[in-house]
């Protein structure tokens, strides 16, 4: 009976239950298509996008339009319409979505972690486009005159160089005069060649070997060829860091390199990877500030150390040398001798590691090869070892070597120590009286105390065979006095065998202004090299970088002495100089300066050790030239200027304030940017255009003035008539017709040819202008 009411209770309860079940069982309304703009995490402006969204608010995204969201596809399952893939944003986790039907935007906020990383990079520089070199020729030169002791010394040194596209040859020579006999000696002649876009640098001629990190060197004639990174000054050849971290919404991020900011972007929502971070030698750390636009922020920090003896991953540097060893160099012209030969290349294999290889040979002379490695250890030091073997005919050994260095904002740390045996021979153990050492250590400390100064101490030994082991010991100390100047005391010892020396300098600076300066120092010591007991004090006068002169004026307690005057001019440099010391005194005249052959037109300038360049400014005299908006010349009056020392292959800014030029002229461009070749001249034309313009009050028939903004078309070029009549207008080189058109108006006019020149803005007086009914005169 119970059984029997239990069972129909339940069938009575599923029979009300069912028409509820089968409305639940309906279908819900299908996504329908729909253009709105998204906001993705407040990203302004949104993005307008054909989307799929339902009654509650769901959307779906074209798969396609993940990647212009700067989305990661979500795993979800997908909705097909007309062949496309709309997968849905709930699939993302995290993520919320807000429609406003009316406004057709939906803003969707997402976690940063759905967003792709934006990659940025602190350190990019821009690559400057070298600029081709005109055909040209400069001559250095210098002429000195001593007298020391009673003894007359006079002589010259000249350097001719030829450049055009091709590359640069140079040919240096020195002359002399000693005690009656003059002789003169060619130094080095030398072509160079660059592949800017290898970064290679190919010498024909004399040059000095590379000796690597642990080889030697030597002047020889004949081929060299290698990377060059100064053809690149934009290149970061140091291991560079990089950062990472993550933004909600779009922030700032700002880069500081020990304190220092060094870059500052935008940045938009998600993970973030910041690289080529640029570094400074040494210790340090890098900071980066995410800040957003409700002024939160996040701080990332990380140390670092960095040297110049690392190369960046995948950066190679090579060079190779072959050609005949330099003898007697600067008393025989051309006096070769044996094969040498000579090959370096290094390579960044890690952030950390840096690899090197070379090898040296010397025809019937030494040979030796091997190899070095730098290392990171972590972000404190640097570690470097080398082994190398090498001989000669008769022997043969082995080199190694250990060092590390540190260099801190507080402390430097450096040591250093190789180790050659018995029959290790490398190119300079054949070259003169060069003596091959067994030991050579190095150790120095320094220190930063901030208001206390700065210390250093040093310990140098080098041991050779057959020669008394040699030993230098020196500190030294420097303090700031604030407005009083600053101190520097400096001690060295020096050992020998039997030899011994000590020296000690105590030298206070003060600096009177940003070109005078007073100092005094105190020597003294005993044994070999000592500096003699006294007291010397100088007043130095610095002369400018540019024309303008300087002088300095030296005195000491035991009757030495030092007179300099140097004098600066546009075409050369004056020194002159009278001095004793020890008693015997001399005198010296010093006159150095340079030639250009560029443009078809000489000069005479200072002289030349990096690249230049000749202005044109189409033949307006005295306008001022700015390099890097610093003036730095005027044009002569041929309107050409010479503007010396420019950087090579780095961006040289050579500027024109327009307000300088005359009135009847106009420039194109007021700025030109210049990457010169390797010791090369360019010649930086500016568009200079001649405008001859005139002024002239417009009236009509009855005396009238043309109405104030009617249009004045004059050489088909259209002139607003301002206030009275008056009318500026420009290409006014002789007679010519013109016409005048305002609301109601029009008449025409001529004016008469200009007068003599002279007046780069003639005012031609009253011009009657006719009415239609007239007949407009013909030009």
């Amino acid at each position: 009976m119970r059984l029997g009411l239990l069972v129909a209770a339940i069938t009575l309860f599923m029979a009300a239950r069912a028409p509820s079940a089968r409305a639940a069982e309906a279908p819900a309304e299908a996504p329908a298509e729909a253009v709105l703009e998204l906001v993705v995490n407040g990203q302004q402006p949104g993005i307008m996008l054909v989307v799929l969204a339902d009654a509650a608010g769901n959307l779906w995204i074209d798969e396609r339009d993940f990647a212009s969201l700067r989305l990661k596809p979500p795993a979800g399952e997908a909705l097909e319409r007309q062949g496309l893939r709309y997968l849905p944003v709930a699939a993302i986790a995290g993520s919320h979505v807000e429609l406003d039907a009316a406004a057709q935007r939906a803003r969707v906020d997402v976690p940063a972690a759905a967003f792709e990383a934006t990659r940025l990079s602190a350190g990019r520089r821009v690559v400057q486009a070298p600029t081709a070199a005109s055909p040209g020729a400069f001559l250095n030169y210098q002429l000195s005159a001593q007298r020391v002791g009673g003894e007359g010394i006079s002589g010259g040194l000249a350097e001719l160089g030829l450049f055009a596209r091709p590359g640069v040859l140079t040919n240096s020579m020195v002359a002399r005069r000693i005690a009656g006999e003059s002789v003169a000696v060619r130094l080095d002649t030398t072509f160079t060649h660059d592949f800017n876009s290898r970064i290679e640098r190919l010498q024909l001629g004399d040059a000095i070997s590379d000796s690597g990190s642990w080889g030697s060197s030597a002047r020889f004639g004949g081929i060299s060829w290698g990377r060059n990174f100064s053809l690149r000054p934009d290149l970061l050849t140091t291991p560079l860091l990089s950062t990472t971290g993550s933004a909600l919404v779009p922030s700032t991020v700002d880069v500081y390199v020990n304190n220092q900011r060094v870059s500052s972007q935008q940045l938009p929502p998600g993970p973030f990877i910041i690289d080529q971070l640029p570094t400074v030698t040494g210790s340090g750390q890098v900071s980066v500030v995410v800040r957003d636009a409700l002024g939160r922020e996040q701080q990332v920090t990380r140390p670092f150390y960095s040297s110049l003896q690392q190369l960046a991953p995948g950066l190679d540097q090579y060079r190779i040398d072959i050609g005949k060893l330099r003898l007697d160099y600067t008393l025989a012209s051309a006096r070769y001798g044996a094969l040498l030969a000579s090959g370096t290349y290094r390579r960044g294999f890690t952030d950390r590691l840096t690899g090197e290889v070379h090898g040296e040979y010397l025809d019937h002379g030494a040979h030796s090869a091997g190899i070095a490695l730098a290392t990171a250890l972590g972000h404190w030091a640097l570690l470097n070892v080398n082994v190398a073997g090498g001989g000669d005919a008769g022997s043969s050994g082995v080199l190694y070597g250990i060092g590390f260095e540190r260099r801190g904002e507080r402390m430097t740390l450096l040591g250093q120590h190789s180790h050659a045996s018995d029959g290790y021979r490398q190119v300079s153990s054949s070259i003169g009286n060069t003596a091959q050492y067994h030991d050579r250590d190095l150790l120095q400390v320094g220190v930063a105390a901030g208001r206390a100064g700065s210390g250093s101490l040093a310990w140098v030994r080098q041991a050779s065979a057959g020669l008394p082991t040699q030993q230098t010991f020196s500190a030294s100390w420097s303090r700031s006095l604030g407005g009083a100047g600053s101190l520097n005391l400096s001690a060295t010892r020096f050992t020998q065998g039997e030899l011994r020396g000590t020296s000690v300098f105590l030298t206070w600076t003060w600096a009177l202004d940003a070109r005078n300066a007073l100092l005094a120092t105190g020597s003294g010591g005993t044994g070999t090299g000592a500096p003699a007991n006294e007291l010397y004090g100088t007043w130095l006068h610095n002369a400018p970088l540019g024309p303008g002169r300087g002088w300095r004026v030296g005195a000491s307690s035991a009757g030495n002495y030092d007179l300099d005057w140097r004098e600066q001019t546009p075409v050369g440099d004056l020194e002159a100089q009278a001095a004793r010391n020890n008693e015997v005194s001399g005198t010296s005249a010093f006159w150095s300066g340079a030639a250009t052959w560029l443009g078809g037109q000489f000069n005479a300038t200072r002289s030349l050790n990096d690249s230049f360049a000749l202005v044109d400014l189409d033949g307006l005299a005295d306008v001022p030239v700015y390099l890097d908006n610093q003036l730095v010349a005027h044009t002569d009056r041929h309107g050409r200027a010479l503007l010396y020392n420019l950087r090579p292959y780095e961006a040289n800014r050579i500027g024109i304030d327009p307000v300088e030029l005359p009135l009847d002229t106009a420039i194109g461009s007021r700025l030109l940017t210049l990457a010169p070749a390797y010791r090369s001249g360019v010649v930086a034309r500016f568009p200079v255009e001649r405008v001859a313009g005139a002024t002239f009050r417009l009236v009509q028939e009855d005396g009238t003035p043309v109405p104030a903004g009617a249009i004045a078309r004059f050489k088909g070029a259209d002139f607003p008539v301002t206030l009275d009549g008056m009318t500026y207008v420009t290409g006014f080189d002789h007679g010519f017709a013109g016409d005048a058109r305002w609301q109601g108006g029009r008449c025409a006019f001529r004016l008469e040819p200009p007068p003599p020149p002279g007046d780069p803005l003639p005012d031609m007086g009253i011009v009657h202008c006719l009415a239609p009914r007239d007949r407009a005169p013909s030009p």
